[in-house]
This record gives C-alpha cells, structure tokens and sequence, in this order.
C-alpha cells in the first residue's frame, strides 16, 4: 500500500490523477482542495486548504509516501505576476517543504516543458525556479514531468486553452524529428506516469520526464 497525497486536483491532470488514485494499491489517498465539489469518490479523503495562506498548509497532520503536486494557475487569472509565482512556485515549494516535513520519501511535480531557472520567458523561469528549489529539498525520489501542451478535458473552460488544444491537435501529426519534443500529449497520459512513479518510483534519485518520454510510457516500462 501507498499512502498518496494530492495537491491540487481540480486542473486538467489533476483531475486524471485523481480519477486514478481509486486502486486498492493506494491508501490513503488524501486530496488537498480549495473547495468541495461534488461528491468525491469513496476512496479520497478530502481536505479543504487556504492556498494562499501558506502557513495552512504546515498545520495538516496527514500521511504520505508520495505526495503529487498539480498546482497551477495562469498569470490572467492569478492577476498578476507576483500572484503567479506565489502559486506556481512559493506554494508548490512550501508544500515540498511540507511534504519533507511529513516524512514523504517520493515529490512529484508537473512542471512544463522548456522549464529553466535561466529562461527569459518568465513563466518557464518560474517553473524552473521551482524545480531548482525541490531538487535542494533532498527528497529519497523526486519526480518531475514536463509535459507540452496538454490535451484533455477540464471542468474549468479557459477559451485560450482550448483553442491551443485544437490547434495543438491539428499540428502533431506535423510535428515531427527534432519537433516531436512539442507535440501535445493528453493530460491522462501524464496522470498515468505520475501514479505509476507514485507507486513504484525506480530510476534515479532525480527523475525528470520530458514530454516526448511521457508520450511514450506504458505501464510496463520506464
């Protein structure tokens, strides 16, 4: 059995984790939410958190083995700049700490492809900022996916993602060679390497999963 924590389950992979965390191989499987929606399946246990109060997060008492962060947001809707990086980087690394602190051996992290702390596009800096700060944290595993564009359906509508998706879908067939790397890949794919590396997490101590790797797991392989 291992004992699974989410955080963040309402975004497009975070939904398919979720949707995937109801084997009998996981347990307990807490998802950390900002609010309650619906009825949750019967294997979660749900916990309502303050993302923006980051001390919240340090008062949960839970258990974990592995813990998957699907935190995200977009700077339109974040509001602003500051706002972006306090969710996808301060937050994410807060949990992490949190995480360490819990005595999780296993982080998983969705990043984004082209992430780099010395990127001059500032969403891909954020996003390696990020993973700078986990792979300082020491954790036994730390797992971090890129994906590209993600294709899939979620329960928020944003209509500039969606027509990235659409024309994300009409191009892959065209992307190819050197290219492959930004074909879109479908968010369930990415759920799947995230639960099955939740599960059994193998390879090195730093297992960064770019999107043409996601693109190729299959349970069987690594």
């Amino acid at each position: 059995m291992t004992a699974v924590v989410l955080v963040g389950s309402t975004g497009m992979i975070g939904e398919a984790v979720a949707r995937r965390l109801t084997q009998p191989d996981f347990d307990p499987v807490w998802l950390l939410v900002r609010r309650e929606r619906g009825q949750p399946h019967s294997h979660h246990r749900i916990r309502v958190v303050d993302f923006d109060n980051l001390a919240a997060i340090e008062d949960l008492d839970l258990t974990g083995d592995s813990v998957i962060c699907a935190l995200g947001t977009t700077i339109r809707k974040a509001g602003s700049q500051a706002a972006f990086q306090q969710v996808d980087r301060d937050t994410v690394v807060r949990t992490a700490q949190w995480a360490r602190a819990l005595g999780a051996s296993h982080f998983l992290f969705v990043s984004s492809l082209g992430a780099d702390a010395a990127s001059r596009n500032f969403y891909l800096r954020t996003k390696g900022e990020a993973e700078h700060a986990l792979q300082s944290l020491g954790f036994e595993h730390l797992t971090i996916v890129r994906p590209s564009l993600l294709l899939g359906e979620r329960s928020e509508f944003r209509i500039g993602e969606r027509l990235g998706m659409v024309v994300g879908a009409l191009l892959k067939p065209l992307l190819s060679g050197p290219l492959r790397r930004y074909r879109p890949v479908e968010a369930d794919q990415v759920a799947a390497v995230l639960v099955h590396q939740a599960a059994s997490p193998g390879g090195p101590a730093v297992n960064i999963w770019e999107s043409e790797r996601i693109s190729r797991f299959r349970p069987d392989s690594r």
